[in-house]
């Protein structure tokens, strides 16, 4: 289980890299802090759609 504040495996950060051509900068900070923080990529995705948008 990753503690508060982890940084990203290298899956994570390439997936999120694919992630980034279709979506914000502000979505993707928010995916990355929520992602440092425990949440799997869908939970930090949905939330920051909630929260940010695309």
């Amino acid at each position: 289980m990753k503690t508060v504040g982890e940084a990203l495996s290298k899956r994570q950060k390439k997936t999120l890299e694919k992630h980034s051509k279709h979506h914000t900068k502000k979505h993707m900070s928010l995916m990355k802090r929520l992602m440092k923080s425990g949440a799997t990529f869908s939970a930090a995705h949905k939330k920051a759609q909630q929260q940010v948008g695309s």
